[in-house]
């Protein structure tokens, strides 16, 4: 069960409705209908497709903190969330291109993925992924497991279309970095919990599990003061009843659900806890996209049907 809905209003639902039929990004309102079962997901795809380039990554904005054309890893991943949850085969076209992508892009001797290209300077962006030249890094890459984690995710359930050399290679390098990690960063416990969720590796997968479980007094925010700024909300992982850990933490759940529930506004959307503080103008179009994909998105947590 969706944690989140059950604390929506009827009125509510029927904002947010409305909200995605005349305000939402085409690729989320192309999600949205096809998990509503009043769509396809051929729709969804179609709505992709503005987004790939020639590389096979994709770009366009989709992860709207970065209004860069060119293909990004950060971008990429965001597609393969998309594409993970449609009934297509692991060797759709859209999805093989956007692997080799990112297989071009990782770096086998420090281990990581490059989140976002240079270039991205030269474009208006959240100061985040501000990259520094002499390096070629934002900072993030300091945090191996986003999104490498995530990535070793998508291997995995394409496994039998992608190279073993790569995924072993990636494999163990997340491994080591999962059982490095003391303390949990809130967007590499993210990528985990992602791999967890599609990995074929039931070892793999219950380590993740018992590793977030043992420090979730640590890894989320607990109140509604901190629930208003930019921090991880119980609700961003555990998003259904069925999940491994919402025993664990099922009372501050439900509470961060009602809370977050009371945040969607009477136009029936969302808005990011954060700001860019640079480009008002884009800026401003950038928050309508995360809107769109925020509202989207908790209304309809994952489920995975690639390959299936």
């Amino acid at each position: 069960m969706n944690i989140l809905t059950k604390h929506l209003s009827k009125d509510q639902k029927i904002a947010i409705n409305l909200y995605i039929q005349r305000d939402a990004r085409h690729v989320e309102r192309a999600f949205h209908q096809f998990r509503q079962g009043e769509g396809s997901h051929e729709a969804v795809i179609h709505e992709l497709e503005s987004y790939q380039n020639e590389d096979g990554g994709f770009g366009h904005a989709l992860e709207a903190d970065s209004r860069l054309i060119d293909s990004t890893v950060l971008d990429t991943t965001v597609a393969l969330q998309y594409l993970m949850q449609l009934p297509i085969e692991a060797d759709h076209p859209m999805v093989v291109k956007a692997l080799h992508y990112l297989i071009v892009q990782y770096d086998r001797d420090r281990k990581l993925f490059p989140i976002v290209p240079a270039t991205v300077n030269h474009v208006p962006r959240a100061p985040w992924w501000n990259v520094n030249e002499e390096t070629g890094e934002t900072g993030f890459e300091r945090i191996p497991g986003n999104p490498g984690a995530e990535i070793l995710g998508y291997l995995h359930r394409c496994r039998s279309h992608i190279s073993d050399v790569i995924t072993a290679d990636l494999e163990e390098a997340m491994t080591v970095r999962l059982h490095a990690i003391d303390k949990w960063d809130m967007h590499e416990i993210q990528c985990y919990y992602r791999l967890a969720e599609l990995t074929h590796k039931v070892e793999l997968r219950d380590q993740i599990i018992q590793k977030i479980a043992a420090q979730a007094h640590t890894a989320f925010t607990k109140t509604s003061e901190e629930w208003q700024g930019y921090g991880l909300q119980p609700l961003k992982i555990v998003q259904r009843t069925q999940s491994p850990l919402y025993s664990v933490m099922e009372d501050l759940v439900e509470e961060n659900a009602r809370w977050y529930a009371g945040q969607l506004t009477k136009e029936g959307y969302w808005n990011p806890s954060w700001e860019w503080g640079q480009y008002p103008v884009e800026w401003e179009q950038a928050k309508r996209d995360w809107r769109s994909y925020l509202t989207v998105n908790a209304c309809h947590p994952p489920h995975y049907l690639l390959g299936e």
